[in-house]
């Protein structure tokens, strides 16, 4: 990763991993800034994950008892997030 940031605890450090990362490789390859709409489409599973951590965390401090079902339902939702090994940047084209 390009930047003072190698790997960060916080979520605001992570999704300005994935916004730095995929700016460079837009640049590079396409010579051009991505724009509003390539952002929303790129961080929406980072950010859902981010949340859905989030969650999971408040789940963990105020559950109790109901812990288990709820970290199950959470789980199942991290894993069905689909994200991408590099970002496809040809529907950028």
């Amino acid at each position: 990763m390009n930047g003072r940031i190698h790997e960060d605890q916080t979520a605001e450090g992570r999704i300005a991993a994935v916004a730095k990362s995929f700016l460079v490789q837009m640049r590079d390859k396409y010579k051009r800034d991505p724009d509003y709409a390539d952002f929303r489409d790129v961080l929406r599973p980072f950010v859902q994950r981010e949340m859905l951590r989030a969650r999971i965390d408040e789940a963990r401090k105020s559950y109790g008892q109901g812990l288990t079902t709820r970290m199950v339902e959470l789980a199942k939702e991290l894993d069905a997030l689909e994200f991408p090994d590099e970002f496809d940047l040809r529907q950028f084209q």
